[in-house]
């Protein structure tokens, strides 16, 4: 990809020849954001139960402190890569990393429930200030076969650390260092940033795109209402019991979505800078990659929420027992995603994703056939092994989709493109979440016999969810440029 032309991008302005490299310890200094934020979320839903029963936290607030993270990383993401593209993406990654590192020191010595559940909220808000500038750093400063390299690492690290947070959140419960095993999870963030912070202060090259500094105000207002319309209902709903109150922000939220989006055009239409530029929107592979990450996304939160709940509630495993089985899954995961970050080049992104598909469908379905034989005794080790397989496959999805929907995205644009992505991420686990547990909730109400056998019925068909959800996924990647 060139850097000096884009397909109907307006007015762009145009990068420097001298364009700043990442090399491979910038590389790893900037993924760490990724890896801080993604370990911290996961490992926080092991630790909930714990919470509750250390700080008397009602079924609530327990569920407050990951929603409350989850509302405020999402919302701000896409404002939090336009202030990259605009004031540096080096400054707001150092920014939302100290921020990220000194709350979550606040979290685990928080001594009431309410403070905790406010830190996490402001935690989340400090990651959205700096995992956007993660992907527009790697788009802004890598190309050809090196940002093939990076771009599988970051899928990677995406997918790979939500297994390996909740293989540390077992272990880290069973190490009460601070009094309460929860405290320890918290720790761990500390832990790990506060290093991450000093390697991009050292290696995070600095790149922007600062021909206009203005921040569309109005439009981050009204996309902000719009999530907050759809994911406040969607990660509180349920446990409200639906009041009226949240079918009123169901419905507002296309229409926020529509004021926000013909904001934007008209922004554009008059040479100004909108907070999502629509030229990205005339990108085929982005518009495309959009849904299909929608998709993906939506059935892996779905997935992970009810192996969670079988195996811990249903099957009566431990935390740390429900991890270990995710383990091989998460080493696989990761060790093909970077290896598809070689095959990408070779073969294109669209084979390599359609090679992906089928490998998940079918090891998913082959899955859900052994969950639903086995029920109530459902064997740890058969199911390792066929998560393993279903790794591999969703190990050419992740990383190469990303990929590809990067390609022709001029670096002007890195940080809006990279918010909207991982705010479509984001947006999806919560939706695949919520859809989830309505339906499980539903399902165990109506339940007849022993529970243990409906969870691995909610878990076989979550699986089998998934496995349609990689067919249309195939189908869409067959319509990406060959190229």
């Amino acid at each position: 990809m060139t850097t000096t032309s884009a397909p109907d991008t307006g007015s762009v302005p145009t990068p420097t020849p001298s364009a700043p490299t990442l090399g491979l310890r910038g590389l790893l200094a900037t993924v760490s954001a990724l890896l801080v934020s993604v370990v911290s979320f996961a490992a926080t839903g092991i630790a909930v139960p714990n919470i509750g029963a250390s700080l008397g936290a009602s079924a609530g607030e327990q569920s407050l402190v990951v929603s409350a993270y989850s509302l405020g990383f999402a919302v701000p993401m896409v404002m939090g890569g336009r202030l990259g593209d605009l004031y540096g993406r080096r400054r707001l990654f150092l920014l939302g990393m100290a921020a990220f590192t000194l709350l979550s020191l606040v979290s685990a010595l928080a001594p009431t429930i309410t403070i905790l559940i406010a830190a996490r909220a402001l935690t989340g808000i400090s990651a959205a200030a700096m995992v956007p500038q993660v992907l527009a750093t790697i788009t802004a400063s890598t190309h050809g076969r090196e940002r093939a390299r990076a771009v599988a690492l970051f899928g990677a690290t995406a997918g790979g650390a939500t297994a390996i947070g909740q293989v540390l959140g077992g272990v880290l419960l069973s190490i009460p260092l601070f009094g309460a095993g929860w405290r320890t999870v918290f720790a761990m963030s500390v832990v790990m940033g506060a290093p991450a912070f000093l390697a991009a202060l050292r290696w995070v090259p600095a790149t922007s795109a600062p021909s206009r500094q203005s921040l569309d105000l109005a439009g981050t207002t009204l996309l902000g209402a719009a999530l907050l319309s759809l994911l406040i209902p969607v990660s509180q709903g349920a446990s409200l019991g639906w009041p009226v109150w949240c079918w009123v922000l169901l419905v507002a939220v296309p229409l926020l979505f529509a004021a926000f989006w013909r904001r934007q055009h008209r922004l554009h239409r008059r040479d100004r800078v909108p907070l999502v530029p629509p030229p990205l929107f005339r990108l085929g592979s982005y518009r495309l990659g959009l849904v299909m990450a929608l998709m993906l996304q939506s059935a892996f939160g779905a997935f992970t929420f009810v192996y969670a709940l079988t195996t811990q509630t249903g099957l009566g495993w431990t935390p740390m027992h429900a991890a270990l089985v995710l383990l091989p899954f998460a080493v696989c995961f990761f060790i093909v995603s970077l290896w598809s970050g070689k095959l990408a080049p070779r073969f294109g992104f669209r084979r390599v994703l359609i090679a992906g598909g089928i490998i998940h469908a079918a090891l998913l379905t082959i899955t859900a056939a052994s969950v639903l034989v086995q029920g109530a005794g459902l064997n740890s080790w058969s199911l390792a092994a066929l998560l393993i397989g279903v790794g591999v496959g969703q190990a050419f999805m992740f990383g190469p989709l990303v990929g590809a929907m990067i390609a022709d995205v001029p670096p002007a644009f890195a940080g809006a493109a990279s918010g909207v992505i991982q705010t479509t991420q984001q947006a999806a686990m919560g939706l695949g979440v919520a859809a989830a547990g309505g339906l499980l909730a539903a399902g165990i109400s109506d339940a007849t016999g022993p529970v243990s056998g409906t969870y691995t019925t909610a878990l076989a068909i979550s699986m089998i969810v998934q496995a349609v959800f990689a067919v249309a996924f195939v189908l869409c990647a067959r319509t990406l440029p060959r190229r």
